[in-house]
């Protein structure tokens, strides 16, 4: 092939193009793609609820998927998808003075305990875990309804 300043253009131009629409699709697939956790995954053994701290939190494996676990100051835990549904980032516990929030890493979307949105650019509410305690052992638990509902 003769490299003349057309076939440059239309070269450059498609490789800038599939270096912006890759990403762009791959996002908006995975925005629109239900994720599932494993079949038959119910409940996950999180330790000793003593290895909690109070106002701190934990990113746990709940099958496929990230949960943050988190105990806020009234010692009371608290469960949600560690993945924001904005785009993706990683989603961290905030224990301010006033409340206690999770909130994106990226782009500071804010979520109540419930995993409910506050603000932000996330277009809905992060999934919601049920965490039990029995006895001194405590467990993360599917829960029967996502967060808002």
């Amino acid at each position: 092939m003769t490299w003349t300043r057309r076939v440059f253009l239309r070269e450059t131009i498609a490789g800038w193009l599939a270096l912006v629409l890759a990403p762009v699709g791959y996002a908006l697939a995975r925005r629109w793609t239900p994720r599932n956790s494993e079949s038959g995954l119910e409940a996950v053994t999180l330790g000793s609820v003593e290895d909690f701290r109070v106002s701190s939190s934990r990113l746990v494996s709940f099958g496929s998927e990230r949960v943050i676990v988190a105990r806020s100051a009234d010692g009371t835990f608290h469960a949600v998808s560690g993945v924001c549904t904005h785009m993706g980032c990683s989603i961290r516990f905030e224990q301010s003075a006033d409340k206690p929030e999770f909130a994106c890493n990226c782009h500071d979307s804010r979520f109540d305990l419930d995993g409910i949105n506050l603000s932000g650019p996330a277009p809905s509410p992060l999934m919601r875990f049920d965490v039990e305690a029995s006895g001194k052992e405590l467990r993360l638990l599917k829960s029967a309804c996502p967060a808002g509902t």
